[in-house]
């Protein structure tokens, strides 16, 4: 990051014989510069690929322009939205893939292996401090692995050491903004005043601190649908573990599709070794609406796989074959010929 963030539109784009203008987040601008230097220095023909850096206002005027045929766009709900009203109301017609917010869950069944499930979802929860589209913010656990999940959970996610991510033995950087930390810790706050748990002192990340982009992280239980924390993006290292009524597997998939956002899901169960598991996951893969499920893994994107969303996290395909299909546009060539 935030590198895979352009990538995975901008060189689908170009191997499909399109040119390429990238306007970087103005969070993260250097980064564009980078990539297009990247590219120059690999051959790509000179103006192919184009970085600006552009006000709201002229962001609209590009996208309206004639000569933009496509437009994919990664960020957060609302400007995903105007971005889509602006492609509209230009002429053309032209397409609009949008990657848009996620709340990804995990459901941990009976039969998980829970050390494994454990350091897997801390892993899919804190990578990258949390802001990853597709990174674990809820999780919902088998009454009967309850206690014995959150244990193992608590007790890997002490050891994460929050600083500067240029150290070796910090594994837990900064968040983009203190914009965006003050509203990590206020969801945080307003849980807590609502009911939740904090299971993480704040004093074992003495680098957190009101003012700056360091958040500590933080596991929350005793969470229920009605605090944001379990229903709005968080983008920042912090989870909600949850217990009540997920008693099989019925009740797990309403929870899970109890989201605005539908990206992606994790399904944690011994589908190898039982059949019954593996019929169990198959079922909820009918039943999830989302755009990847995930069987023992989570926040991973593989190229061969289509990347997509539903509801709130947006429209359109990156990655696989189909993701050349929303760049590139079919032409018939309908010739009557003498055969004789």
């Amino acid at each position: 990051y935030p590198y895979l963030t352009s990538i995975n539109s901008v060189l689908p784009a170009i191997l499909s014989g399109n040119s390429v203008i990238l306007k970087p987040s103005p969070q993260t601008p250097v980064t564009g510069e980078l990539l297009q230097k990247a590219f120059t220095a690999a051959g790509l023909p000179e103006n192919l690929l184009q970085v600006v850096h552009l006000s709201p206002e002229l962001a609209e005027a590009l996208i309206k322009n004639p000569l933009v045929k496509f437009v994919s766009f990664t960020g957060s709900v609302a400007t995903g939205h105007l971005v889509a009203k602006e492609a509209t109301l230009a002429d053309g017609f032209k397409g609009v893939a949008l990657e848009l917010g996620g709340k990804d869950a995990a459901y941990v069944r009976e039969d998980a292996d829970l050390d494994y499930t454990a350091a897997e979802l801390v892993d899919g929860a804190f990578f990258n401090s949390g802001q990853s589209c597709c990174a674990i913010e809820r999780i919902y656990v088998h009454q009967s692995k309850y206690d014995a999940f959150v244990d193992k959970f608590v007790d890997i996610a002490k050891t994460y050491k929050l600083g500067d991510p240029t150290k070796d033995d910090v594994n837990l950087g900064p968040v983009v903004t203190v914009g965006s930390a003050d509203k990590i810790r206020k969801q945080v706050q307003d849980a807590v005043k609502a009911g939740a748990k904090p299971l993480l002192s704040e004093q074992l990340f003495p680098a957190a601190k009101e003012g700056t982009a360091f958040v500590a992280p933080q596991v929350l239980v005793d969470v229920d649908h009605n605090m944001d924390v379990m229903t709005e993006e968080t983008f920042g290292p912090i989870v909600g573990i949850m217990k009540a009524g997920v008693s099989d597997d019925k009740e797990a998939l309403h929870l899970m599709n109890d989201s605005k956002y539908g990206l992606t899901a994790s399904i944690w169960t011994n589908a190898a070794g039982d059949p019954k598991s593996e019929e169990a996951f198959l079922k909820l893969c009918d039943g999830l609406d989302v755009g990847t499920v995930f069987l023992n893994r989570c926040d991973y994107l593989d190229p061969a796989l289509a990347w997509t969303g539903s509801k709130d996290s947006g429209r359109g395909v990156s990655l696989s074959k189909f993701g050349y299909d929303q760049l590139t546009r079919p032409k018939s060539v309908h010739m009557k010929i003498k055969t004789s």
